[in-house]
């Protein structure tokens, strides 16, 4: 899901974009269409064990249209806000539970907010219910008292050459 919100966040600021970047583009925007569309499916097949082709798509995306964007875009549709925020949870023991893909899942919401993108906070809220991904603080293990902690997760989310600067 972060090739979309990230990739699409990197994107929209490039004053031209190459074949290779527009290519890249295209598979991050079929990647959020592919989850949302069969993410929810999937989920329920691999739980009762059957292979169909909601299943089929979600995996295939997740490696093969997940590496497109990485292999054409490059630096230019790698990694924004989502990963930045995932790397300051790393930072705080509260947050260890939680795989990497879930503290990115929580970074795509940040970032939303950031960008004041409210209408595709609204559309992702019911797939991350479904998936039990991270909506909230309390989520992730932190509440607003843990003032410490959520500034040290700021600070290492915001810090010089990190992701949030469109850096690998």
């Amino acid at each position: 899901m972060a090739k979309w919100y990230e990739g699409n966040a990197l994107a929209e600021k490039l004053a031209t974009k190459s074949v290779c970047i527009e290519l890249a583009h295209l598979a991050a925007r079929q990647c959020q269409e592919v989850l949302l569309t069969y993410g929810e499916e999937a989920l329920a097949d691999l739980e009762k064990g059957k292979w169909t082709d909601a299943l089929q798509r979600v995996i295939e995306t997740n490696i093969i249209t997940s590496g497109l964007v990485g292999g054409f875009g490059g630096q230019y549709l790698r990694v924004a806000g989502a990963h930045s925020i995932n790397n300051g949870m790393t930072s705080v023991t509260q947050a260890h539970h939680l795989l990497h893909g879930e503290k990115v899942a929580y970074g795509i919401l940040v970032q939303l907010v950031l960008e004041g993108k409210f209408s595709e906070i609204k559309q992702l809220l019911p797939i991350y219910r479904v998936l039990k991904l991270p909506m909230t603080l309390l989520d992730i293990g932190l509440t607003v008292e843990h003032k410490a902690e959520l500034q040290q997760i700021a600070a290492h989310s915001v810090k010089e050459g990190g992701n949030r600067h469109g850096k690998p």
